[in-house]
């Protein structure tokens, strides 16, 4: 080929090299996750569950109080824990979800907080079984922050003495 024949549009090579630099730039921007943006979701860890029977605790009358520390690795964003449910429970009788200190829960930026996590019962019969808490959060108070995927907490209740601390 001419040198006139070579520059009438681009080679192969020009847009062999283009692709091979836009190609990793793609490959590398998928994988980025989601609360880069938003802040690392918070941190929950659960204690053992333990039984309020009868009318034993006038704060939470019947079912099963699981205490729990919340942490907020972010140094700057506030969470705020949002919403609980409870899905997956084989207990064999109906679990209805609450919280000690009631929603929303605010967790200030690098702050530790307590709180007990409830799933309040129709009976206090001694169980066996399991469940997941569903913990929804994000960073405005009123749940508008859907963004963040729920944290699942599942909770194994090998045999449910009394003893909870009311809350």
């Amino acid at each position: 080929m001419s040198e006139v024949e070579q520059s009438k549009g681009v080679s192969r090579r020009t847009v062999t090299k283009a692709m091979a630099w836009a190609v990793p730039a793609v490959a590398l921007a998928a994988p980025i996750p989601a609360y880069a943006v938003s802040g690392p979701p918070p941190q929950i860890v659960t204690g053992a569950a333990c039984k309020s029977p009868g009318n034993s605790c006038k704060t939470f009358p019947k079912g099963y109080n699981v205490p729990a520390t919340v942490h907020n690795p972010d140094p700057v964003k506030t969470i705020w824990i949002t919403g609980l449910s409870i899905t997956n429970n084989t207990l064999g009788i109906t679990l209805t979800p609450s919280t000690s200190p009631a929603l929303p829960i605010q967790v200030a930026p690098g702050a530790t907080i307590n709180i007990v996590l409830q799933a309040q019962a129709g009976n206090s019969a001694n169980q066996s079984g399991s469940f997941d808490f569903n913990v929804t959060w994000g960073h405005a108070s009123d749940g508008s922050d859907h963004d963040h995927s729920p944290i699942v907490l599942h909770i194994d209740v090998p045999g449910t003495p009394p003893g909870c601390v009311c809350p």
